[in-house]
């Protein structure tokens, strides 16, 4: 190699290696909530029933139904740092819309954008950094699971600061929110980014991506089955942990004490996900999402048993697990979808759990008003398990039928 050459790939490295660092303040800008503690008591405040509230945070789900695909084929066809940029800007516009929204309409339309600034983010956020790191692609699941900590624990803290800001005044958290979002707008913009590997000389249209996608799915059915886990499992385990404070309400904690626990189930999520990459390089991933999956079920089940020391314990557990295992999900789906239609494919995720989402959260609300607590939480710890356990089962099929016709074929 000579020094032009060795001088070129040193430069390459240095200007991806800046790329990532740019990528890593974009994703902990956009992963602050200072709005995520106070939303619901500032359209109280606005005049809005807790009927309309939850009519507007219907539409906060209705949007990754409808968007959460073709902001993956957005992200795949015009790019990963445009769909990045998109969901920021949405991120200020829904807080400046929240600010205005003293009826349903208005508060409606903020919580759907809102809705829509995730389906932009997400799955492209992941795309990125997984073609970005070029050949040390292997440490994929290590980087994500430490930046997904380090996200949780930032989340945690600016809901704490926007709530202390609200008591000034709710103004504060809602403009700092849109300047977040500006700021995410700015640092997307800026990333660097090439052409995907496997990705058409010339730009295809959106008809011939969908169909490569779907091409994608047929050939990988392994994938498929994990998608489809994954979108039931994470309602459960979200219906599960979004319950929780009702439900400990109900039981008589306080609401302070039900706020450290909920704060300690953060930490313990943001260890989980940051020592995910240790799991990963030593156990497979078939045993890593069985054995996490069946302890975060076991844990959703027990939170709503006696004593409350035994129930916190398992929600605690829970939080640990689900910490470990969703980077490790998401690690996996990057090392096997194609460069070229990763966005889109990592979007079945989200679109799975959102759509399962809008019918199983209140659902599962309805039936805690006649049966109770304690069965909504076994329920959601048994759907866990029963998904895992039929995973495992579909896989172990898929793999003996792939071995059968391995052998026919030579």
């Amino acid at each position: 190699m000579n020094d032009n050459e060795i001088y070129s790939t040193n430069a390459e490295q240095g200007a991806r290696g800046a790329g990532i660092r740019r990528f890593y303040a974009y994703k902990l800008v956009a992963e602050m909530q200072l709005t995520g503690g106070i939303w619901i008591l500032y359209l109280k405040d606005q005049g809005l029933s807790l009927a309309e509230i939850g009519l507007a945070e219907s539409a906060f789900h209705l949007a990754p139904v409808l968007l959460e695909l073709p902001s993956g084929s957005f992200a795949d066809l015009v790019g990963r740092r445009w769909s990045l940029a998109i969901g920021s800007l949405l991120i200020a516009l829904s807080s400046l819309l929240l600010f205005f929204a003293d009826s349903l309409p208005m508060a409606m339309l903020s919580l759907f954008l809102n809705g829509a600034s995730y389906s932009f983010r997400s799955g492209a956020d992941q795309a990125y950094l997984y073609d970005s790191l070029g050949e040390r692609r292997e440490t994929f699941g290590s980087i994500l699971g430490k930046l997904m900590g380090a996200s949780y624990l930032l989340a945690g803290a600016t809901v704490w600061i926007g709530a202390s800001l609200s008591e000034i005044s709710y103004s504060w958290p809602i403009a700092l929110a849109a300047a977040t979002g500006l700021a995410g707008v700015w640092l997307a913009v800026g990333l660097s980014e090439g052409r995907p590997e496997g990705g058409d000389a010339e730009r295809v249209s959106v008809r011939e991506h969908a169909r490569n996608a779907a091409t994608a799915l047929r050939q990988r059915p392994d994938l498929v089955f994990v998608l489809l886990f994954s979108g039931g499992f994470w309602t459960a385990n979200t219906i599960a942990f979004l319950y929780f404070q009702a439900a400990y309400s109900d039981r008589g904690l306080s609401n302070s004490a039900i706020g450290l626990v909920l704060a300690g189930g953060m930490v313990l999520t943001a260890a989980g996900s940051a020592v995910a990459g240790n799991v990963e390089r030593r156990i497979r991933f078939s045993r890593q999402l069985a054995v996490l999956a069946i302890l975060s079920g076991f844990g959703v089940a027990v939170t709503a048993f006696d004593p409350l020391a035994l129930g916190i314990a398992a929600y605690l557990l829970a939080n640990f697990a689900s910490g470990l295992l969703d980077p490790l999900i998401f690690a996996w789906y990057n090392h096997q979808a194609p460069s070229a239609q990763r966005a889109t494919l990592i979007s079945i995720d989200s679109w799975v759990f959102s759509l399962t989402m809008i019918v199983a959260f209140p659902v599962a609300g309805w039936f805690a008003g006649r049966e109770g607590w304690t069965m909504v939480y076994i329920i959601c710890g048994g759907v866990q398990i029963a998904l895992t356990l039929l995973l495992v089962a579909v896989r172990l099929a898929y793999a003996r039928h792939r071995g059968t016709a391995g052998q026919e074929s030579t």
